[in-house]
């Protein structure tokens, strides 16, 4: 805990930002780390033959690191990419070519893209810095061996550190300036969620409301091809008389244990939205229309011997459907209508019926 308070710990200047700094920090660490097991693998006789240059190279490593808690992010980071560079070339030499001390390059080209605030083309101007960098260590220091004897053993664990530590730098940054990003934008896609749910749901009910089954059915209207559609627009009836009798309240209570009723009744192949008022909309997929007439009938009979429970009250209430079939060489918006007359036949014939 204490070490993530030393790393984490937030710069003198307010206002800059605190994952850059946070970042070159821990690439220090680990580049120290890699650099002190490739002197305990090299052996005493690297640090023999270069100490001048060894001990500068953990002085500065040092130094850095201090300064990233006094000095604002952009210094610390050109210091960061300069010695990056020396740290790099300088070493090559001391563990040989194979060692991959010039791999620390891609930790270079990653902070200049994640952490230098500019446009793309200061970036692209700083990588192919880093390139043609890159690319001159290659005619010059290709092949080098190192300077004291380092047994074949010894430089393939040398460059295993040196790999592994850039791989461990490369998901470290990935990571940092990835994962808020990926909080943000799950966040916002959940929120995109909640409201399109919200936008397409009634509140009341639950069911979705009368705008989602309008666009439902222009997409049956374009697709054609989904096979028998039954539509049935439903109405409980005398409606008005429980929240005369009982209140609103009771009202609102009848009409989310109505909706939750056909939700559980009319099955998955069953659109079941709210469709104004006391009415609801149920379209049927794949469901021809004496198959959907013999379902709604059932349901009314559950209905209606179905009690509905408010406080002490007891509420008994019944429902009528109009039930028609889409023909899709026909108009949707005339099934509709059709479905409506349909459901008025029932209601002007005595109610709590399905009418097809």
């Amino acid at each position: 805990m204490g070490l993530k308070n030393f790393i984490c710990k937030d710069v003198r200047n307010q206002n800059e930002p605190k994952r850059g700094i946070v970042t070159l920090r821990i690439i220090y660490i680990v580049m120290m780390v890699a650099f002190l097991l490739d002197l305990v693998i090299a052996g005493w006789g690297a640090v023999k033959y270069s100490p001048y240059k060894i001990g500068l190279i953990f002085a500065a490593i040092i130094i850095l690191f201090a300064i990233t808690y006094n000095s604002s992010t952009k210094v610390s980071l050109t210091l960061f990419l300069m010695f990056t560079f020396i740290f790099s070339l300088s070493l090559i030499p001391c563990f040989g070519w194979s060692a991959g001390m010039q791999n620390y390059f891609i930790t270079m080209l990653m902070m200049c893209y994640f952490a230098v605030h500019a446009g793309m083309a200061f970036k692209i101007v700083l990588t192919l810095l880093v390139l043609c960098v890159r690319i001159v260590t290659i005619f010059i220091y290709s092949g080098t061996l190192p300077e004291t004897e380092i047994s074949e053993v010894s430089g393939k664990m040398i460059q295993s550190v040196n790999i592994s530590a850039v791989f461990l730098l490369t998901v470290i940054i990935s990571y940092i300036y990835s994962h808020r990003e990926n909080i943000e934008e799950s966040k916002l896609m959940k929120y995109n969620d909640s409201l399109a749910r919200e936008a397409n749901t009634d509140r009341l009910t639950g069911l979705y409301n009368r705008r989602y089954a309008s666009d439902y059915l222009d997409s049956v209207k374009k697709a054609g091809t989904l096979g028998a559609i039954s539509i049935c627009i439903a109405d409980i009836d005398f409606f008005k008389k429980v929240n005369d009798t009982y209140g609103h309240d009771a009202g609102d209570l009848v009409l989310k244990s109505m909706a939750e009723i056909l939700r559980n009744e009319c099955g998955e192949n069953c659109l079941v939205s709210r469709w104004g008022g006391e009415e609801f909309l149920l379209i049927f997929s794949g469901v021809n229309g004496d198959d959907a007439f013999t379902m709604l009938d059932t349901l009314r009979k559950k209905i209606k011997n179905h009690v509905f429970t408010f406080g002490e009250q007891e509420i008994s209430v019944t429902m009528t459907f109009g039930l028609t079939e889409y023909d899709f060489s026909g108009n949707i918006d005339k099934t509709i209508k059709e479905a409506d007359e349909k459901l008025y036949r029932g209601k002007t014939g005595g109610r709590d019926r399905v009418v097809y």
